[in-house]
């Protein structure tokens, strides 16, 4: 299965769509010009909450490559954290670890909430990084 990248977050403003954080705006500037989208609509769940921390994670993997990517970094917090399901064989035998998603449609913001407390506790205790030390620029 193909691992997803990660997806630009937009904000209808005047008519125009403008992406939310600094990091959405990073994601977007990758993009071939001309390229067109299917537009799907979020829930409620903090698009700058969420964006700072990618934008976290992106620059704790600069400046530690740590990991490859920081999405690398996130499936680690998901594994180290829990956030797993066993994949069961024919005889019930687990036979591989699926990770959890973090999207918006799988996790609301108090579930985000919990989820980012947890991931700074677990970057602090194995990283010695305090997540509020890592403060991205970010529009929001």
């Amino acid at each position: 299965m193909a691992k997803k990248r990660p997806t630009a977050t937009v904000r209808l403003e005047r008519g125009r769509l403008s992406p939310v954080t600094a990091w959405d705006a990073e994601l977007l500037a990758q993009e071939k010009p001309n390229q067109e989208y299917d537009l799907v609509r979020r829930s409620s769940r903090s698009t700058p909450h969420n964006g700072m921390y990618w934008a976290q994670l992106g620059l704790i993997v600069r400046a530690t490559e740590a990991f490859a990517t920081s999405g690398h970094m996130h499936t680690w917090v998901k594994v180290k954290l829990g956030y797993t399901a066993p994949i069961l064989g024919p005889q019930g035998q687990v036979v591989a670890v699926a990770v959890d998603s973090a999207s918006f449609d799988k996790m609301d913001q108090a579930a985000f909430n919990v989820f980012y407390e947890k991931a700074a506790r677990l970057i602090a205790e194995e990283m010695g990084i305090d997540l509020s030390d890592v403060k991205p620029g970010f529009a929001g």
